[in-house]
């Protein structure tokens, strides 16, 4: 896993064939427990690289890379569409990266 994500994240278009889709989610109900299911199935699908609870117009930001459409249609049909929670979700399927530089302050 280590090694995947070291190749991600340092030779992404040499060696990893994947894309990398930026999906919003709003949920249906914001009860604390239902907000805390979502967090759990996104901890646990190893598709999901990031997930972010936001503030705004959607509850929750989400990074994932898979290896082609079909596999993301795949998570979509057993992450998203499964969770009757989940109200709407929307993706953007990356096609450039621009840049790329995390960080933290120090």
């Amino acid at each position: 896993m280590l090694k995947m994500l070291f190749l991600r994240i340092f030779m992404p278009k040499t060696l990893c064939k994947s894309i990398t889709v930026v999906v919003t989610v709003e949920l249906d109900r914001e009860r604390l427990e239902l907000v805390n299911h979502f967090k759990r199935a996104m901890l646990a699908a190893e598709e999901v690289t990031q997930c972010y609870m936001v503030t705004g117009e959607v509850d929750f930001v989400l990074i994932v890379t898979v290896e082609d459409v079909e596999a993301f249609y795949v998570f979509v049909k057993k992450r998203l569409n499964n969770d009757p929670n989940v109200r709407k979700f929307k993706s953007m399927i990356n096609l450039d990266l621009v840049k790329f530089e995390p960080r933290t302050t120090v």
